[in-house]
């Protein structure tokens, strides 16, 4: 179980939030507003983040650490993705309004920093521009990972047809 503590370091922060896509175009002033929401949950190895078909309450930034995502089917594992220092995770299930689909594991202790929806939601009161920025950004952010997840697709039927 993670502990959680007050995100309090911005300075810190600052870095690796700016190189994140859904923060694109985001003034400091803007980052600043949204750090305030934040929450810093301390992970130990083996921590679960969130269960598949858990309600979606939150989205995730790893901050240290790493988190794997993992598919599970009929005793089956599949380790889908590894997110390191600086991806987020929970926003596809967040945006769609659908329970998560995969279950979040801390690979390795560390620090993810946490956007309750509740928050988020609050902004979407407080600073309907920037609200509307960050969806924006999500959006894209979701239409890149289709994509890849399209090609993936291709490559993998390419070869299968190729190899029969």
């Amino acid at each position: 179980m993670h502990r959680t503590a007050p995100l309090t370091d911005f300075d810190s922060i600052k870095p690796i939030i700016s190189e994140l896509r859904i923060f694109g175009g985001v003034t400091d002033s803007q980052i600043v507003t949204i750090l305030q929401k934040m929450e810093l949950w301390i992970l130990t190895t083996g921590d679960v983040v969130f269960h598949k078909g858990d309600e979606p309450l939150h989205i995730y930034i790893v901050k240290s650490g790493k988190i794997d995502l993992q598919l599970a089917e009929n005793g089956v594992i599949l380790h889908k993705h590894e997110i390191r220092v600086g991806e987020c995770l929970g926003e596809a299930s967040l945006m769609c309004m659908h329970r998560h689909t995969a279950t979040a594991i801390a690979a390795s202790d560390g620090e993810i920093m946490v956007l309750p929806k509740r928050a988020l939601l609050e902004l979407r009161h407080e600073n309907v521009e920037l609200f509307a920025l960050l969806m924006m950004n999500l959006a894209r952010e979701l239409a890149r990972r289709l994509y890849l997840t399209d090609e993936l697709l291709l490559t993998a039927t390419a070869m299968r047809t190729s190899g029969s």
